[in-house]
């Protein structure tokens, strides 16, 4: 798919938004705008990648896709103060879906990101499947397994070519960084800080609990995490073809 015709997605996305807000169509249309508005964005994202195969790339991409897709913004909840407390006091658990009224036109990208949703609440807590989720699921599963394959090539690599350890260091660092994003680290250490420096608790546990930080994790997390991870795929698959073509170049080198 061309470049043209996914910026004509995007913008039919649009046009569907602006049909249900002008003329009060049923809102289940937003079903239809959210797959036109996601298949336009990834024809521009995946075309610079590229599906896998084997089962190491299998196992991690539907881990992580599990992970992200359905669990991300419950754990995002589970780790606010007291929140594996109230998971505790949990003693019935809904399930259900719906869609967003059309806001504002300002306010498309939030709603093209949260309508339809399904959603599962725990007690005190929320966890929302919704397009945004469910399309970063499948970029970051794409880019974990991805990683995860040429790292396993890389390994091999190393050992028939007789190539120091240390040559895995680098890009499995870049693989653990991509990932602490989205495992929410950051929020993780905030509050460790908080627990164990009494005196600075209070502006962390503020910042924590504050509507600019869940977006900043909800949001920019995940797409700092596929940054990291898309750069480190670049470094890692030119290991592997640097190393591939030392050894045509060298075919008795050890094995």
């Amino acid at each position: 798919m061309t470049k043209v015709k996914a910026f004509l997605l995007i913008l039919m996305s649009f046009a569907i938004f602006l049909f249900i807000s002008k003329f009060h169509l049923p809102l289940s249309l937003s079903l239809f705008s959210a797959l036109v508005f996601w298949t336009g964005i990834g024809a521009l994202l995946f075309p610079r990648l590229k599906w896998g195969g084997g089962k190491f790339y299998w196992i991690t991409f539907l881990a992580y896709f599990i992970y992200h897709s359905l669990i991300y913004a419950l754990v995002l909840g589970l780790i606010e103060p007291g929140g594996v407390t109230a998971l505790r006091l949990v003693s019935q658990i809904h399930l259900g879906y719906g869609f967003e009224v059309p806001p504002p036109l300002e306010y498309f990208p939030y709603w093209i990101s949260q309508s339809p949703a399904f959603w599962i609440i725990l007690g005190g807590y929320e966890a929302d499947v919704v397009p945004y989720t469910i399309f970063m699921g499948l970029l970051l599963g794409n880019l974990m397994g991805l990683n995860v394959s040429y790292i396993t090539r890389l390994g091999l690599l190393r050992r028939r070519m007789g190539i120091a350890r240390s040559l895995l260091v680098l890009p499995s660092v870049g693989v653990v960084s991509g990932a602490s994003c989205c495992l929410a680290l950051p929020t993780i250490i905030l509050y460790t800080f908080a627990l164990s420096i009494p005196s600075i608790a209070s502006p962390i546990l503020l910042l924590l609990s504050s509507p600019t930080y869940f977006t900043f994790v909800y949001y920019g997390l995940p797409v700092l995490s596929a940054l990291a991870l898309y750069v480190n795929l670049r470094l890692v698959s030119r290991m592997v073809l640097t190393c591939e073509r030392q050894r045509e170049l060298n075919p008795d080198s050890p094995s």
